[in-house]
C-alpha cells in the first residue's frame, strides 16, 4: 500500500484498501462523502477538534493489511508513522458501506477492529438507513451492538470521556 501511495498510482475519487490479501478499489459514494462529512463536523464541533480526526487515511495494524477507514479518530498525542497511525492510537473507526450488506463492514471489519482493541466502531448504513455502534471490542467481535435508525440522534462516547453528538437526518439514504 505504502508503494501505491508514493507512486500515486491510486486513481482521483477512488479508495484503495488491501484486505485479507484483495486489493479492494471502490469510488467513494455521493452518500459516503456526505455521511462522513457530517460526521467529521460533528467531531470538529467537540474538544476533539480537527487534528484527531481523519477519512482515508491509512492506520496500521501489526502482522495485518494496513486499513484507510472512512472516518477514524485518534488518541491525544498519537504518533505519527509516515502516511498513517498505529492501531492501538485509534479510539474510533466509522464507516460507510459501499453496497448493500457489505461483508468487509460487517463481518471482516467486525472482527479485525475489535481484535486489535479498536474500542468504538460505526456502521452508518445508507441502504439500512441505520448506524450500528459497536462498543467493547473481545477477540472476535464486540459484546455491546446498538442500532439506531437514522434521524434518530446518535452519541458517541469514547473512551476518554469525549462525547460526540452526530444528527443522522442529515445522512443521505440509497436504494
Amino acid at each position: 500500500m505504502d508503494d501505491l501511495l508514493a507512486r500515486g498510482a491510486i486513481p482521483e475519487g477512488y479508495k484503495v484498501e488491501i484486505f485479507d490479501g484483495e486489493v479492494i478499489m471502490t469510488p467513494r459514494s455521493p452518500e459516503q462523502d456526505v455521511t462522513v462529512a457530517v460526521a467529521r463536523y460533528a467531531v470538529w464541533q467537540t474538544e476533539i477538534g480537527r487534528d484527531r480526526v481523519f477519512s482515508d487515511v491509512l492506520v496500521r495494524f501489526p502482522g495485518e493489511n494496513d486499513a484507510a477507514p472512512d472516518l477514524t479518530i485518534l488518541a491525544q498525542g498519537a504518533e505519527r508513522l509516515g502516511n498513517g497511525y498505529p492501531c492501538n492510537e485509534v479510539l474510533a473507526v466509522a464507516e460507510v458501506p459501499s453496497r448493500p450488506d457489505d461483508d468487509k463492514d460487517y463481518v471482516r471489519n467486525v472482527a479485525k477492529y475489535a481484535r486489535f482493541g479498536i474500542e468504538l466502531y460505526l456502521i452508518a448504513d445508507p441502504f439500512k438507513q441505520l448506524c450500528t455502534l459497536m462498543t467493547e471490542p473481545h477477540a472476535t467481535g464486540y459484546a455491546e451492538v446498538q442500532e439506531i435508525p437514522y434521524g434518530e440522534p446518535l452519541t458517541l462516547t469514547l473512551s476518554t470521556g469525549e462525547r460526540i453528538e452526530i444528527d443522522t437526518s442529515e445522512f443521505p439514504v440509497r436504494d
